[in-house]
């Protein structure tokens, strides 16, 4: 999770020249290796957490309900003001009475009515005006007769009835053959036509409304008589006077009765009925009108308000909201603008961007135990970083969902201290150690409080919590160490929320310190349980090592060391002193003593594939080195390191475990054979050919398993090992090894060599000690005055020319113990 440009793991190229990497393992290599995966996995973050911190979080919301109990305390970000609705809306319902119904007058009707009765009773009449032609008209009056007098013609009622359906569409309505038959038989006179426009406009001038129940219930007030035809208004009080269209019908009858006393009685009903069907409403309901008038009245009301000051306590943590503060809050709520999706989500954006960049550049950009396989390291802990902000999330929402009433943030504060975030700090700490977990957990802690409304309490929460147990989990090697720590944890947890809980200023309600304390000791057990789970996912992903797998490899039964002991006794003897060295050097200096022995085991594995190479392993005084020429010699030794690093692969040790055999030789030189070569008498000789590829060790570990390497070989080459002859071989060795420049890559001090030579020197005296020679046995030659260096990868044994011991000799001596 932290970047840089140019972060490509420098130290462990030579590894690759040590095996052949199938192509996913290459291709694997590559991604992890490639500068731009940092800057990939900071903008996913950052994409992911922005997006998880602005989706329905746009709003801050302060809703309540009468009754509840505020979670916090609740001030006025600004000035604003408070609307009274209440009285605001009675004056919009005062006003409304106020405003009068609106009814359109339409002053044509009567025109139009008029118009069609008489255009009808016109066309009917014109069928009595048609005259007939004298007769011979068309060829013309006899010659010398008088002119014929014109003959009229009396249409028949059949003719009548030809024109009936146009008569009726010009009048507008249906009307029956009887009815029809007396107009014909009336001629359709003109009196009929005045009498019933008569009593039309009598009745529309008084006017005729369409509902005149609904018209009754605006007595009180009146209604407003709008004319269509010239938007003129007037108000109109007496409503009663109004006719409705069951009342107009009656009306006919009583308006026509002076008018047609002097007409039969079936022309009487004929004329009262056409003046019924003929008569429309003129006054009619305008509901659009009367409603825009209305909500312009009220628009024009200003709502009651009283000042809220910037500042002013709303209402406090623990006091239950009554009417007043629910007004205030209902407020605040309404008039809080919704928020800028962008720059909400660049400020976050920002924020989480520096705080990682910040503690990768100060604190994690040059960690000694970070750098080797820096992109490696930041997948692991970006994974872990995007999995417990995930899991932040989903406890938000579960707590979200369980008080859908509630906040977001007031709903999670209710449950967060079951959140299982102690167990990233205490992974992070077993495979990075506690320092690096320090730095994780700080980010972690501060982006996970900012999902719970940036609240300090729960920072302070998850901090102290995340560290403590990474402190109780850093120096555990047993599975059972982790629940031991997560009772220790959740002990803690409970301690730490009840002390939260009663620094704040309100009331203490026992039944949620109960609650939180409860939530906070199953959290710490979560937390361990988690962290006992994942350990071993991580370590096969990661191919990380920790003690509890470094103490599995340290058993002297594991399938490699027994392979060991049976096909290269002599190495697996040499092995065991070398972890024993180790072990005490590492802890003489505080490093890591159980890291050093392990490597100590198995850093010469890969002599296995050519055991009888290695003068440890020789018998019978043959060397099989005397027929190779140095070249070939040096690259025997020289390969010993690459196929160790096979065998850990395909044994699965672990990368720990592979940088002991990579670098416990470093780039050392192989001096016997070199020097061999160089009085061979060759013109050209290449250092680089006699030296092993490395790199340096990088680890206090790798560095103490090479000084321990070097002095067990020596000092067993030694004729006489008395004390000081070993102290002076051992003081002479990590002097050489020192100018040599080999440890210039591990952060090893003088006053550090200075420990692991005090504790070679006790254990190597202790091994290769002087003992009482028996009675029986006789001196033997001396060999080698002063005892040179015989390092077993460096200098092969010489041919013994000695003759084979005398088999009758050895047999008397067997005798002697009884065999």
């Amino acid at each position: 999770m932290w970047y840089g440009t140019s972060w490509c793991p420098t130290s462990l190229m030579p590894m690759k020249k040590t095996s052949k990497s199938p192509k996913a393992k290459n291709q694997l290599n590559l991604f992890l290796s490639t500068p731009y995966l940092l800057w990939a996995i900071l903008i996913l973050i950052l994409v992911l957490f922005t997006l998880s911190q602005t989706i329905d979080q746009d709003r801050v919301s302060y809703a309540y309900r009468i009754g509840d109990v505020a979670q916090r305390d609740i001030k006025a970000p600004r000035n604003f003001f408070i609307e009274d609705k209440q009285v605001t809306q009675a004056k919009k319902n005062q006003v409304k009475e106020t405003i009068k119904t609106v009814y359109d007058y339409d002053g044509n009707l009567e025109q139009n009515i008029t118009e069609r009765l008489q255009d009808a009773m016109a066309f009917g009449r014109q069928i009595f005006q048609h005259t007939a032609e004298p007769a011979h008209a068309q060829d013309g009056p006899p010659r010398g007769a008088p002119p014929a007098m014109p003959s009229v013609i009396e249409p028949s009622f059949d003719m009548a009835l030809a024109i009936k359906k146009e008569f009726q569409k010009k009048l507008g309505l249906e009307i029956s053959n009887g009815a029809y038959q007396i107009l014909f038989k009336q001629k359709f006179s003109t009196k009929i036509t005045q009498t019933i426009t008569q009593i039309i406009q009598k009745i529309l001038t008084n006017g005729i409304v369409a509902n005149k129940e609904v018209l009754l219930t605006e007595e009180e007030r009146g209604v407003s008589l709008r004319t269509i035809q010239s938007d003129q208004e007037r108000t109109i009080s007496n409503l009663k006077v109004l006719y409705g269209p069951d009342q107009a019908k009656a009306m006919v009858r009583i308006i026509g009765q002076p008018l047609l006393k002097d007409m039969g009685y079936s022309l009487s009903n004929l004329i009262v009925d056409m003046s019924q069907r003929l008569l429309r409403p003129n006054i009619t309901l305008n509901k659009n009108e009367t409603q825009k008038r209305i909500r312009q009245a009220q628009a024009d009301i200003k709502p009651t308000l009283y000042q809220i000051k910037a500042g002013e306590m709303i209402i406090r943590e623990g006091e239950r909201v009554d009417k007043l503060k629910l007004i205030k809050l209902n407020t605040l709520n309404a008039q809080v603008e919704d928020k800028n999706y962008l720059m909400s989500m660049a400020g976050v954006a920002m924020l989480t961007c520096f705080l990682i960049l910040v503690v990768y550049y100060l604190f994690l950009k040059d960690h000694p135990k970070l750098k080797p396989e820096m992109n490696k390291h930041m997948v692991f802990l970006a994974l872990g970083l995007g999995l417990y902000l995930g899991f932040t999330e989903v406890v938000i929402y579960i707590a979200q969902a369980i008080r859908p009433e509630l906040p977001r943030a007031v709903a999670a504060s209710t449950i967060f201290t079951v959140m299982p975030v102690q167990a990233a700090a205490m992974i992070t700490c077993l495979f990075l150690g506690f320092d690096v977990a320090v730095f994780f957990t700080l980010v972690l802690t501060i982006l996970a409080s900012l999902s719970f409304d940036s609240s300090f309490q729960v920072f302070i929460f998850f901090f102290l919590t995340s560290i403590t147990s990474a402190y109780w989990i850093k120096e555990r090697d047993k599975r059972q160490h982790f629940i031991q720590a997560g009772f220790k944890l959740s002990v803690f947890n409970a301690l730490l929320i009840t002390a939260l809980v009663l620094s704040t200023p309100s009331q203490l309600d026992l039944m949620m310190l109960a609650k939180q304390v409860t939530l906070a000791f199953c959290g710490g057990l979560l937390a361990a349980t988690l962290t006992v789970g994942f350990t071993p996912l991580i370590e096969l992903i990661f191919n990380y090592t920790t003690a509890a797998k470094l103490l599995e490899f340290s058993n002297l039964d594991q399938p490699l060391i027994r392979k060991l002991m049976i096909e290269a006794p002599g190495t697996y003897n040499h092995s065991v002193i070398v972890a024993t060295l180790a072990e005490a050097a590492a802890s003489a200096i505080s490093a890591n003593s159980l890291k050093a022995k392990v490597m100590g085991y198995y850093h010469d594995i890969g002599k296995l594939d050519k055991t009888m190479y290695f003068i440890e392993n020789q018998v019978g005084g043959k060397n099989r080195h005397d027929k190779l020429s140095p070249s070939m010699s040096a690259l025997i030794l020289i390969q010993h390191v690459k196929k160790g690093v096979e065998m850990a692969k395909k044994y699965k040790l672990g990368n720990e475990i592979i940088e002991g055999i990579v670098q416990h030789h470093g780039t050392s030189l192989i001096k016997y054979f070199y020097n061999k070569s160089l009085k061979s008498g060759k013109d050209k000789v290449n250092e680089e050919n006699f030296r092993y590829p490395g790199p340096k060790p990088q680890t206090r570990e790798a560095g103490i398993v090479m000084l321990a390497d070097v002095a067990e070989a020596s000092v067993r080459a030694l004729e006489r090992p008395t004390p000081a002859r070993i102290k002076g071989r051992v003081k002479a060795l990590i002097n050489d090894i020192f100018a040599d420049g080999q440890l210039e890559e591990c952060e090893m001090t003088l006053k550090d060599l200075h420990q692991i030579a005090k504790s070679f020197n006790n254990i190597l005296t202790s091994i290769y000690h002087s003992r009482i020679e028996y009675t029986d046995a006789k001196p033997e030659k001396k060999k080698e005055k002063n005892g040179t260096a015989k390092d077993t990868d460096r200098q092969p044994a010489r041919g013994n020319t000695s003759k084979p011991p005398d088999q009758t000799k050895d047999k008397t001596d067997l005798k002697r113990l009884g065999l």
